[in-house]
């Protein structure tokens, strides 16, 4: 309890300073692309992807399929975090695996003129476990969790000789979980021992993409991408363990509704793909992130309301962008080699920074191999996704000034069945 009583006092402040939302999505949130393809294009894919995931990075690119496809995709993750406060505390992340997979298909309905798609995927994430017993047990969650799973329904169709246009809509069910040490002897001023508090919602949200195709010239094509912000309400319960019989005496009680939303950004795409050769493409990537929709965020925890400190809390999280290349180099008629690289722009500051969301500038290189045979084909994806240490100054809540260390492994495998 010391550094509560150096860094807060008896206020409640800082027990819930973690708030909920520190999990909520933005750009330093998104997942890497979920196929081996993509992700080994990771700069460089909007105008050169061909696999199913088509479906929803660039859905006009669905038209170059001419026969029924079906794409899965598993992922293994392995993370490398931890931070040290200036306060002398350390976090280490518990469990570093994720495991993320996702499908994909694709039916061309007319050749070259008419395709439909759909896929299942979880385009945002986050997950953390820094153990019950970590050094900021009361101001940093012990675990907790933000999962979405997207639905994504998508058509294709050809305008002119040179130009195609995809529209796509977005369904997304999301849940977000939050476990935090709760010290009740802070709220009551004696010694009480520590309890817990979870947080448990989730909801579902709905929005809507389009793709244009552009051949400007023969082996040069643009893809331009705009997906809308979704917008999710959450709705689940508040649950607080262990608490006093002297707080639920006085009208708090150990269960409430939770209640929350947020938004997940809108963005816009443009890619440049170009035949270099019939062995070399090239492809090259921007894009530009609504992550600002990250205002406000609501915390509504019913009768229990009293025991947060404010309604809602602030994130000032800025828009960002994103700028990429990628090569592909055909080795034979069956075998192809891919590399990629992708730099994403830091959208939290200083002030808002949470140990939850250990987030700098974003770089990631990555590598992939690919097989395709009559009906099936083979991909292989490693990519190395690096965050520089930060150096973080000024967070409201003191106990997170320090430097943060953030980095992943992704190895990513994809199998394609074309009927």
């Amino acid at each position: 309890m010391k550094f509560i009583r150096k860094y807060g006092g008896n206020s409640i402040f800082w027990v819930f300073a973690f708030s909920p939302i520190w999990l909520i999505s933005a750009e330093t949130l998104s997942l890497v692309p979920d196929t081996a393809e993509a992700l080994s294009q990771a700069g460089g894919r909007y105008a050169n992807l061909s696999d199913a995931s088509v479906v929803r990075v660039s859905p006009g690119n669905m038209l170059d399929f001419s026969e029924p496809e079906v794409l899965v995709n598993a992922s293994i993750w392995k993370a490398d975090i931890d931070f040290k406060s200036v306060s002398g505390a350390q976090l280490d992340v518990q469990n570093p695996w994720r495991y993320p997979v996702s499908l994909y298909g694709v039916v061309p309905l007319r050749e070259k003129k008419l395709a439909f798609g759909m896929g299942v995927s979880t385009p945002y994430g986050l997950g953390s476990e820094y153990g019950r017993g970590n050094d900021l047990k009361y101001v940093v969650p012990y675990e907790s969790e933000l999962l979405t799973l997207s639905f994504t329904p998508a058509i294709a169709m050809q305008v002119t000789d040179s130009l195609r246009v995809g529209i796509g809509l977005d369904v997304m069910y999301s849940r977000l979980q939050i476990s935090q040490v709760y010290p009740w002897g802070v709220a009551l001023g004696g010694m009480v021992p520590d309890g817990e508090v979870k947080m448990d919602g989730d909801g579902w949200g709905v929005g809507g993409y389009m793709g244009i195709n552009w051949e400007i010239a023969k082996g040069h094509r643009l893809a331009l991408v705009g997906r809308l912000p979704i917008k999710v309400n959450y709705e689940g319960s508040f649950e607080g363990q262990g608490m006093p019989r002297a707080l639920q005496a006085v009208g708090f009680s150990e269960t409430s509704k939770f209640e929350s939303d947020m938004t997940f950004p809108g963005s816009v795409a443009l890619g440049y793909g170009v035949d270099v050769s019939d062995r070399l493409t090239l492809g090259f990537d921007f894009k530009w992130s609504a992550n600002s929709s990250h205002n406000d965020i609501p915390l509504e925890v019913g009768g229990n309301q009293a025991l947060l400190p404010t309604r809602s809390l602030e994130l000032d999280w800025r828009n960002s962008i994103d700028l990429g290349a990628a090569a592909t180099w055909k080795l034979s008629d069956y075998w192809v080699l891919r590399a990629g690289y992708l730099f994403s722009e830091n959208s939290q500051p200083d002030r808002s920074y949470t140990p939850s969301i250990p987030a700098n500038d974003r770089h990631i290189s990555a590598v992939g191999l690919g097989w395709r045979g009559a009906k099936n084909s083979v991909d292989l994806a490693y990519a190395f996704v690096f965050n520089p240490d930060r150096e973080v100054n000024g967070a409201s809540q003191p106990l997170f000034d320090g430097r943060y260390r953030h980095q992943w492994h992704v190895l990513t495998v994809s199998i394609a069945h074309r009927f």
